[in-house]
């Protein structure tokens, strides 16, 4: 008699506004269709996330329903614990930026089909000193954008809720002194961005489209802080997607494996959406380290 294959659903019941609740029996029913046994670990404020690893050798892959940082939470449990098992996703956040990137169908129906009939495929994993991020890490004004947002806002406006913020905290940017180490590129300097990307996109903003997942470099954006003067310019590259190859003065764009960043205060970093760890910081790019399903 063929064993069944089991699969450990991981889902937040309250990331974008609850939209899994909905899908639920239809995952059941896919999974079903092709002889697969679907465990539900549901997350919550008070539930243990370490409890996912119990009987762990059982599970042909997790599937995880929910946004960029539910993802990362799980992924960095798995890393922590040396667990290589392969994660499928459900964009079911505000932004998904991650599952956009790897072209997840938004329809649950569909991603779920396409989870289960594409190979497994081993793409970049960041890691920022001992915490790993799937999509993005950032230092200065986009941080500050994603980690004030209020949590209301978000699930009742969705990303308005980020850019109505956004606006706001552009009134206010500080600049930020640093020393940034890496084989290609080395600087002491002030700056208000710093956004190092695993993926492609930021709020569903493709910045990073020259990105890879499986080049085994990050891309980097480095915004400095006198980038008013270069707004025109920088508007129509960033409208005809051009930014990474035009030479704009406040702008500096590069690939790296490895960097150092020490900062003349204990700036935060945001991983993925959420608070990341304070400067100083190792960022390396670990080659085809997380085994995904749905990528085509």
């Amino acid at each position: 008699m063929k064993k069944q294959n089991k699969v450990k659903l991981i889902y937040n019941p309250v990331s974008g506004g609850g939209k899994i609740l909905k899908e639920l029996d239809k995952i059941f029913e896919i999974y079903q269709e092709h002889d697969y046994i679907v465990d539900i670990f549901r997350v919550s404020k008070t539930c243990n996330k370490e409890e996912i690893l119990k009987n762990i050798d059982e599970y042909n892959h997790f599937l995880i329903s929910g946004g960029d940082g539910t993802i990362n939470s799980f992924v960095n449990i798995l890393k922590k614990n040396n667990v290589d098992i392969p994660i499928a996703i459900l964009p079911t956040g505000t932004a998904n930026d991650f599952a956009n990137v790897i072209g997840m169908p938004k329809n649950i129906e569909k991603a779920c089909k396409k989870i289960l009939t594409t190979e497994v495929k081993e793409i970049d994993l960041g890691r920022i000193n001992n915490q790993y991020f799937i999509n993005i890490a950032s230092l200065g004004v986009f941080s500050t954008i994603s980690q004030t947002t209020d949590r209301t806002m978000i699930k009742t406006m969705g990303k308005l809720a980020y850019i109505l913020n956004g606006i706001k905290e552009m009134t206010k940017i500080k600049k930020m002194k640093i020393m940034l180490e890496s084989e290609e590129y080395s600087v002491v300097t002030d700056v208000v961005s710093l956004l190092i990307f695993n993926g492609k996109s930021a709020g569903n903003f493709e910045l990073a489209y020259n990105a890879k997942l499986d080049d085994g470099y990050f891309d980097v954006l480095l915004l400095k802080p006198d980038f008013m003067v270069d707004v025109p310019e920088i508007s129509a590259a960033l409208a005809t997607k051009t930014h990474l190859e035009k030479n704009i003065h406040s702008v500096k764009y590069f690939k790296t494996k490895f960097m150092k960043i020490v900062g003349v205060k204990n700036y935060e970093t945001d991983i993925d959406g959420e608070t990341g760890p304070k400067l100083p910081i190792e960022i390396e790019c670990i080659h085809k380290g997380l085994k995904v399903l749905g990528i085509s």
